[in-house]
């Protein structure tokens, strides 16, 4: 416990891991520009989402991010659209739980698979289940030209460097051994009950953005064991908390479109940076981006939001928590073994 105690209260040394962060934020600061320059400030989400694309690999050779990142930003794309898609149709509360659950045990054993990291649905839920809440006055065919830009962008960037290392002795990519089909199926499962038992709850109390409950249900079930589980949950509470503290000082700003953008960047940037080292203090930065991402759009009041977000995110991280308890205890030794 004091150990725990001890490697939350310290905050690591962003060294390494400043230049993909760098590549992560400027992803987002492109296409925002040029969104603002050309008035369509209500194709930032998409836009933002198309970005995020630039997280996968990060720490991969060249030729293998560019792989991982390629499929990931397919997938972008995919839940992007489908997310508009509902948002156009006016879908329920409950069909985007349903839609999210299938979403997240799908794309859970692709990433598994594929072994992209970071690993699971998290990113993907979080598009998905965002662009389905929020309003969308644009056409869908907008919307995909917009995410497929960004990713685009962001894939780019990420095998930028690859001009500078060609210059250098590449180093041979390790041989590709996907996971046993056991291991794959038990843990999208997981993803797919926690999120379908977030969305659940959060919808049948009525919550004001139950998306945000089946997001933090995803988040602790990159962590396998029980034990890992709960720690990426306290990390993941208790950092939302401090960005949603952050979050309601900033949303008392009126921030200009470009201000607004440059911000968003910034924030992506500080999380990039912590987000491997140190999770909490990655959500003290990441919370404020989710949360002011819509101020393109729509402003809302920020005590409803910011409450929301801390109330959502307690549900659905305790929910991920019991299903990690249920689903290892007594699968913990198979589960250990078939990671060695």
């Amino acid at each position: 416990m004091q150990l725990h105690l001890r490697d939350f209260l310290t905050v690591p040394s962003g060294r390494g891991h400043r230049l993909p962060a760098v590549r992560v934020a400027a992803g987002i600061f492109a296409p925002l520009l040029v969104l603002i320059l050309l008035g369509r400030t209500d194709l930032t989400m998409c836009a933002v989402f198309g970005s995020l694309t630039g997280i996968f690999g990060r720490a991969e050779v060249h030729w293998r991010r560019l792989q991982h990142q390629s499929l990931s930003g397919l997938l972008m794309v995919l839940t992007v659209v489908a997310g508009v898609f509902l948002s156009l149709s006016g879908a329920e509360s409950w069909t985007v739980v349903g839609a999210g659950t299938l979403i997240a045990g799908l794309v859970a054993v692709a990433a598994s698979y594929l072994r992209v990291r970071p690993a699971g649905p998290f990113t993907y839920i979080f598009a998905f289940t965002a662009t389905s809440a929020a309003p969308f006055p644009g056409r869908l065919e907008e919307a995909a030209l917009t995410v497929a830009g960004s990713v685009l962008l962001a894939v780019a960037l990420g095998f930028a460097g690859r001009l500078h290392a060609r210059r250098h002795t590449p180093r041979p990519l390790p041989p590709y051994r996907p996971p046993s089909w056991g291991r794959i199926l038990r843990h999208s499962g997981r993803y797919a009950v926690a999120v379908a038992a977030a969305g659940s709850v959060s919808a049948g109390l009525g919550l004001g953005h139950g998306y945000w409950a089946m997001l933090a249900a995803c988040a602790p079930i990159a962590a396998v064991d029980a034990a890992g589980g709960t720690i990426r949950a306290v990390h993941f509470i208790l950092g939302t908390y401090g960005g949603v503290l952050v979050s309601a000082v900033l949303l008392q700003v009126s921030w200009s479109p470009v201000q607004l953008a440059v911000l968003l960047a910034v924030l992506q940037l500080c999380g990039e940076i912590y987000v491997a080292r140190h999770y909490g203090l990655a959500m003290v930065f990441l919370t404020p981006v989710a949360l002011l991402m819509t101020g393109f759009v729509a402003s809302q009041p920020v005590l409803t939001v910011t409450l929301d977000r801390a109330v959502e995110t307690t549900i659905g991280a305790l929910v991920a928590v019991a299903v990690i308890a249920a689903t290892t205890r007594s699968g913990s030794t198979a589960a250990t073994a078939s990671t060695r």
